[in-house]
């Protein structure tokens, strides 16, 4: 899992689970390494209080934000990008196989 762009503001309460989409925003000066992503299936984490995931980041347009955390940059040029989460990524098992 790399570090592709920070941070990212969630559209809507992030949705985990196989099959979801989660919708975010972040602002195009920090989407440089997100931008060769579109497409792709990686390992992504989106915040410390959820597992990491396997997804396909399947767009990543730019927008007019509409995320209140932005407001205060709205003359910045935003993107709007949208993962589709394939599965939950269990460190539990990933650790037990590294032993």
């Amino acid at each position: 899992m790399i570090r592709c762009a920070s941070p990212l503001y969630p559209v809507s309460q992030p949705d985990y689970r196989p099959g979801a989409r989660i919708t975010f925003e972040v602002l195009e000066a920090d989407a440089a390494s997100l931008k060769r992503l579109v497409g792709k299936t990686e390992t992504f984490g989106t915040d410390p209080e959820h597992p990491p995931f396997i997804g396909q980041l399947v767009s990543l347009e730019p927008c007019s934000s509409s995320v209140a955390a932005l407001s205060l940059m709205r003359e910045k040029p935003a993107m709007r990008g949208v993962i589709v989460i394939e599965r939950l990524v269990d460190l539990r098992d990933a650790a037990q196989n590294q032993n």
